[in-house]
């Protein structure tokens, strides 16, 4: 009876120790960056006189600007959008707590690369800069990108953050 309890008990052992491991390579459970961090340091890239005003988006301007962001639960979310309308600088950068929010949050950022084309850039070098937009999602982490002039830097500086 001791050996069968000794063999139950060192193949638990070796289920779990297993189970862990296999926690460990699952890119789902991967901590995302720091998305703040990581806004913080593009804007420092731009030169001073390239560096535009922005405003963080908050209460209505949330709603206003991505229809039903608000209803989606996250962990991050930095919204930043320039002060001056005839510049092209946003960056919405959430970490959704449910992977099946991901695409949905796509969905609402790529309306408002859509509505800017549509209705909102009113500068042929504002509706440029939207007509360059990215949405990038990976895994949690979905960002809309719009930086005028370095929009090539700041998307190649997202994607590293998950290389």
């Amino acid at each position: 009876m001791k050996k069968v309890i000794s063999i139950l008990l060192a193949m638990s052992f070796m289920l779990a120790l297993a189970a862990c491991g296999k926690g460990g390579n699952d890119a789902s459970a991967q901590e995302a960056p720091d998305l703040n961090k990581y806004y913080e340091d593009f804007m420092a890239t731009l030169p001073a006189d390239d560096q535009p005003a922005m405003m963080d988006l908050e209460g209505d301007f949330v709603s206003q600007s991505y229809p039903g962001l608000e209803n989606i639960q996250t962990k991050q979310r930095v919204l930043k959008a320039a002060m001056i309308a005839m510049v092209a600088y946003e960056f919405a950068l959430v970490e959704v707590e449910n992977a099946s929010d991901a695409q949905t949050v796509a969905d609402i950022f790529q309306a408002r690369i859509d509505y800017q084309i549509e209705n909102g850039a009113f500068y042929p070098m504002t509706l440029e800069g939207w007509e360059n937009a990215e949405v990038i999602t990976q895994g949690n982490v979905v960002a809309l990108i719009v930086a005028q002039g370095s929009q090539e830097q700041a998307v190649e500086a997202f994607n590293q953050l998950f290389a």
